[in-house]
């Protein structure tokens, strides 16, 4: 009577524990059969702009002057937009002929993008990430941060945004307005003066 009670026992607790062993087998099948996937980012769209480049470097040419970089580092991404659009925001008196450019420029820092080694400079330059500590940092080991170049129709004026970085307390960021002629492309000096609060000095 006893073995009797202890098979059915048996064949109970094994009856109980054959769903939760098929549930466990096909867990692991479909793990198999369907493996995770790992969500690769893609990286950020090339700044590709021959124009961007050449007046870009203008305006590096000279302010690695002002700074006495030896070696001009530039961070390898456009700057961040909503930093760029919160100084451009305080930006006041920007003349007519500079407007279609400023829309232009409004429009392309929206996208952040990777920079290529296509800058024309006087000096030796390399795209590179600044160094995350600043103790100690001279003023001409500075890093430049761009935005992407904003053109008018014709491609005759432009507005560029850089920033130089040089420690906590050191650098600046300013925009820049230039046209281009027969000699190429030139900071419009007495735009710069008529244009009120469109940089920063730290």
């Amino acid at each position: 009577m006893s073995s009797k009670i202890h098979w059915e026992y048996s064949f109970v607790k094994y009856r109980s524990a054959l769903p939760i062993a098929t549930f466990f087998c096909l867990f692991l099948f479909a793990g198999e059969v369907h493996p995770q996937k790992k969500i690769q980012k893609r990286p950020p769209p090339v700044y590709e702009d021959h124009d961007g480049y050449e007046v870009l470097s203008v305006v590096l040419n000279a302010r690695s002057l002002k700074w006495k970089n030896e070696t001009v580092r530039i961070d390898p991404r456009t700057a961040p937009s909503k930093s760029v659009a919160e100084i451009k925001a305080q930006c006041s008196g920007i003349p007519t002929e500079f407007q279609s450019a400023s829309e232009d420029f409004d429009k392309n820092v929206k996208t952040r993008l990777l920079l290529r080694k296509e800058f024309s400079l006087n000096k030796k330059y390399n795209l590179g990430y600044a160094s995350p500590s600043v103790a100690g940092q001279s003023p001409r080991s500075g890093t430049y941060y761009v935005a992407a170049v904003g053109f008018n129709d014709t491609k005759t004026r432009a507005i560029a945004f850089v920033e130089y970085i040089c420690g906590s307390l050191c650098g600046n960021s300013m925009f820049y307005f230039l046209r281009k002629s027969e000699k190429g492309w030139q900071e419009a000096q007495e735009v710069q003066r008529e244009v009120r609060a469109c940089g920063r000095i730290y």
